[in-house]
C-alpha cells in the first residue's frame, strides 16, 4: 500500500515536472514569436515605451478634462452675462427710454444727423402683427439712429450701408442735429 502511495505521488511529480516542461517550452516559443513580430529591440523596450505613453496620454486627458470645465465656467459666465444684458434691454424698453443706434464716430466740428428707420417686413399686417424670424419686432415701430457724417447724402449713404432697402428697411425721416436752420428732409 505505501508502495503504491509512493508511485503515484513519484507519477504526480513526474507529471507535474513534465507539464512545468511544457508550459515553459510555450512560453519561450511565445516570446522568440512575439519577438520575430516586434524587431530586434526587445519586446521589453516596447512595452515600456507603452507604459509612458500610456502615462502621457492620461496626464494629457487630465489636463483636456479641466480644460473644459474651465471652458464651461465660462461659457456658463457669458450666458448669465447675455441673460443681464437682454434683462436690461427689456427695462429699458418698458421704461420708456428710447433705444438710439449710432453709425460713425463722433468728430469734433462734423454734423451728425438723426434718421428714423423703419423695416417695411415686420409689422406689416393692419390688424394682427407678423413676426419676421430674423428681425426684431421692435422694427415695425421707426427706430432712432444717430449718424456722424460729412453731408446728409453720406449719412444716408451710411445708413443704406448698415441697414439695406433690400431687407425692407427704409428711413422715413431725416435731418441735421447740431444746426438749427437745416429743414427736416423727408425721405422719398
Amino acid at each position: 500500500m505505501w508502495q503504491d502511495y509512493g508511485n503515484a505521488l513519484i507519477s504526480a511529480f513526474g507529471l507535474a515536472g513534465l507539464g512545468f516542461g511544457i508550459g515553459k517550452l510555450v512560453i519561450i516559443l511565445g516570446e522568440r514569436a512575439i519577438e520575430r513580430r516586434h524587431g530586434s529591440e526587445g519586446v521589453r523596450n516596447v512595452i515600456a515605451r507603452r507604459a509612458k505613453l500610456e502615462t502621457k496620454l492620461e496626464a494629457r486627458r487630465g489636463e483636456r478634462i479641466r480644460e473644459l470645465k474651465e471652458l464651461d465656467g465660462t461659457v456658463e459666465d457669458i450666458l448669465r452675462r447675455r441673460k443681464v444684458l437682454e434683462r436690461q434691454i427689456e427695462e429699458s424698453r418698458q421704461s420708456g427710454e428710447r433705444l438710439v443706434r449710432l453709425i460713425g464716430e463722433e468728430v469734433q466740428g462734423s454734423p451728425f444727423y438723426v434718421a428714423m428707420v423703419v423695416n417695411k417686413y415686420v409689422g406689416t399686417g393692419a390688424v394682427q402683427q407678423s413676426q419676421h424670424s430674423l428681425i426684431d419686432p421692435a422694427w415695425a415701430q421707426p427706430q432712432t439712429i444717430e449718424v456722424w457724417a460729412r453731408s446728409m447724402a453720406e449719412a444716408r449713404t451710411e445708413i443704406e450701408r448698415r441697414y439695406p432697402p433690400a431687407f425692407g428697411y427704409a428711413v422715413t425721416r431725416m435731418q441735421e442735429f447740431l444746426s438749427a436752420d437745416t429743414p427736416v428732409a423727408k425721405a422719398g
